[in-house]
């Protein structure tokens, strides 16, 4: 008796080692990613690690001359764009391990949940079921 997956389920053990190995990589490299958000002025720039954790900053000193609720503003437009940056990288590299994963063939669906389960408006998706269900 023959299995219709199994050969499926054969070529996605074959291709599993090379594709830990990319993981890795792409691990590494959003490990030792960040990205840089700009205030409006330019005067503050603030850099932000991969999870969105704020890691330096740099005021230029004509932002001294700035009120205190205006260069709270300035710190956090330039932190808020730091993060949403370094969301949007982790996002790309996420989707790249995401399509060459074995059997993964569709792009990353952001929509998506953590758990897969549930689309952006609440409503639940069509078909939950792995690739290789």
């Amino acid at each position: 008796m023959t299995f219709p997956g199994l050969d499926r389920i054969e070529a996605l053990a074959r291709n599993l080692d090379s594709w830990q190995r990319e993981l890795a990589g792409k691990m590494t490299e959003l490990e030792d990613s960040s990205a840089e958000g700009v205030s409006d002025s330019g005067l503050v720039r603030v850099t932000a690690a991969a999870d969105g954790t704020i890691v330096s900053t740099d005021v230029n000193a004509r932002a001294m001359r700035l009120d205190s609720y205006t260069l709270a503003e300035e710190f956090t437009t330039a932190a808020k764009r730091a993060q949403e940056a370094a969301a949007a990288r982790v996002r790309e590299l996420v989707g790249e391990v995401m399509a060459d994963a074995p059997g993964g063939s569709r792009p990353a669906d952001s929509s998506r949940v953590a758990n897969g389960s549930r689309v952006a408006d609440g409503s639940r998706a069509a078909d939950d079921r792995p690739d290789w269900y």
